[in-house]
């Protein structure tokens, strides 16, 4: 008969190995699923940011274009107000100051819509 004792020493070291390889593996596992965790959410936040730089832009955009609409509104009231002195100076009829009267209020009223927040 054969004599089929194993060492000891052979036992403990492999299940040293063992454990050790098995402490690896779930060391392993956890940080492929932190690693994919963070990927999604990297992901995720670059998705955010090209949304928030879309926003700027397009709020820069509206910004420029009230900018521009003030400026136009400021040149049409500029130009009223110049017309009106003359008209004022010659004398007006009751038509043409309710006339006047109401496209001054539709200036500021619109200069009032652009400059609201």
């Amino acid at each position: 008969m054969v004599d089929q004792k194993i060492d000891p020493e052979i036992v403990d070291s492999t299940t040293a190995i063992e454990t050790a390889l098995s402490a690896l593996w779930e060391k392993a596992r956890e940080a492929s699923l932190l690693i994919s965790t963070l990927r999604d959410e990297k992901k995720s936040l670059l998705q955010r940011i090209e949304d928030l730089e879309e926003d700027v832009k397009q709020s820069h955009n509206d910004a420029i274009l009230k900018q521009t609409a003030i400026e136009q509104l400021r040149i049409e009231l500029t130009e009223h107000s110049s017309g009106s002195k003359t008209l004022v100076v010659n004398g007006m009829s009751e038509d043409e100051k309710r006339e006047f009267e109401h496209k001054l209020k539709t200036i500021i009223s619109k200069l009032d819509q652009y400059l609201s927040p």
